[in-house]
């Protein structure tokens, strides 16, 4: 994480882990101009990557009230978006930059977009004190995550900037995608240890179980957290040279948006 800077006259990129994507290379492009009727029928039918390439494009050409409309009610957006409202035909790279700079609301922290993640757990006291000392575990063990991922939205027309601005959305949501990947292992550790969690408590009550449950837990979320801040800051390069020796300018970054809780 990190504020939002300018570069001017490099194409390097921040240290990036293995194993991370680029989602420009693989990501089919949609031109939606279908029905609600076959659009929701697409919807429904498709799988979980196409489901999401298929909002994002109807976002992108009707809007969040049609995409909303499309979706099984209270689903969650796959990508929301925040409007940039520079003219289409800003061809001014370093212009691009200053208002992204000013303008993104995760200037403060996360630069440009910002994925959002939480968990919550719940379950069951049961006690023993066979022992001596009374411990609890956690019956019937659930976790549940809430990811958001939220991303710039604009369609330039000038040739160059549209290259530049696709080519550093794509590299930046593959970067929120990796935040994904992490909160969705997590999901599954926090899950294990939760199942396994044996604490010490001074009484057989509710709120005895709950505090000692929640200490733990917090201490597992404080990990999630440096495990999302290990991959910050990025760097995704907005390149506006339409293939010239070098760009005018370069924009930062993606990141974790959100702590998790119980």
């Amino acid at each position: 994480m990190g504020t939002a800077l300018a570069r001017a006259g490099t194409r390097e990129h921040a240290p990036q882990r293995a194993g991370g994507r680029s989602s420009a290379a693989c990501a089919p492009a949609f031109d939606i101009a279908a029905n609600p009727a076959t659009l929701r029928t697409l919807m429904a039918g498709a799988d979980a990557g196409t489901r999401a390439r298929l909002a994002d494009a109807v976002q992108r050409r009707h809007g969040n009230a049609a995409l909303q409309r499309l979706l099984t009610p209270g689903a969650p957006l796959p990508v929301q978006r925040w409007a940039v409202t520079l003219g289409r035909g800003t061809a001014d790279c370093d212009r691009v930059v200053s208002y992204m700079n000013a303008h993104s609301p995760y200037r403060a922290d996360s630069g440009w977009a910002r994925t959002n993640v939480s968990f919550s757990w719940g379950g069951d006291p049961s006690f023993s004190d066979a022992d001596g000392p009374i411990t609890a575990t956690v019956a019937n063990p659930t976790v549940r995550k809430t990811v958001s991922v939220d991303m710039p939205s604009w369609a330039p027309t000038n040739a160059a900037m549209a290259g530049g601005w696709s080519a550093m959305t794509g590299d930046l949501r593959a970067h929120e995608a990796r935040h994904e990947e992490i909160a969705n292992d997590w999901e599954t550790e926090l899950r294990s240890r939760l199942s396994s969690l044996s604490v010490t408590v001074a009484h057989r009550t509710t709120a005895a179980f709950s505090a000692a449950v929640r200490a733990e837990w917090g201490s597992w979320i404080a990990e999630h957290q440096a495990a999302q801040r290990a991959i910050d800051p990025y760097t995704a390069t907005l390149d506006c040279s339409g293939g010239g020796a070098e760009p005018e300018a370069a924009g930062l970054e993606g990141g974790l948006g959100a702590a998790g809780e119980d």
